[in-house]
């Protein structure tokens, strides 16, 4: 039916049937064209939605990169300002703080000169103690060798002493 062109002939005028299809075909192609149509307008609204959300999502990107900038400028000058002029109290702390290491140095040197001198002294003391057991030590061994030589004469005169046994 899609290709009808001439209709039949009835008493009346057309078939009736023909003219009914004929309309229905129509309508349906027509209903096809409305569809596509509808589909590209709709496409074609969805891209210029999009076109246009690009601009407006550029700028707001703009105003939060100008509102960044002007922070980081506001920063840097802060910055700036507090690398130039130190506080009183950053100062003061400041000398506080070499003082206490200064101090520190000092106390660290005189304990460290301290241990020094009675790390002598106590090398002394040993050194003394140490001579004073070795000449203790040769005058028993002297002592011992004397007694050992007495008790081997006595013992030699014991012998020379006893009576002979028979």
């Amino acid at each position: 039916m899609a290709g009808i062109q001439n209709f039949r002939s009835a008493l009346s005028g057309f078939n009736r049937e023909d003219v009914v299809h004929y309309i229905e075909y129509l309508n349906q192609q027509h209903n096809s064209q409305l569809e596509q149509l509808n589909t590209q307008l709709q496409n074609a609204q969805d891209a210029l939605a999009r076109a246009n959300a690009v601009p407006k999502a550029d700028e707001e990107l703009l105003a939060r990169l100008e509102a960044a900038e002007r922070r980081c400028a506001d920063l840097e000058a802060q910055l700036s300002q507090s690398d130039t002029a130190p506080t009183d109290n950053e100062l003061e702390a400041y000398r506080r703080a070499e003082r206490a290491e200064r101090m520190a140095r000092e106390r660290a040197s005189q304990i460290y000169a301290r241990a020094n001198a009675v790390l002598a002294e106590a090398t002394l003391k040993v050194e003394s103690v140490s001579q004073g057991m070795n000449n203790m030590a040769e005058q028993i061994s002297q002592q011992l060798d004397t007694s050992r030589q007495e008790l081997q004469d006595a013992v030699t005169a014991m012998y020379a002493i006893r009576p002979e046994e028979e």
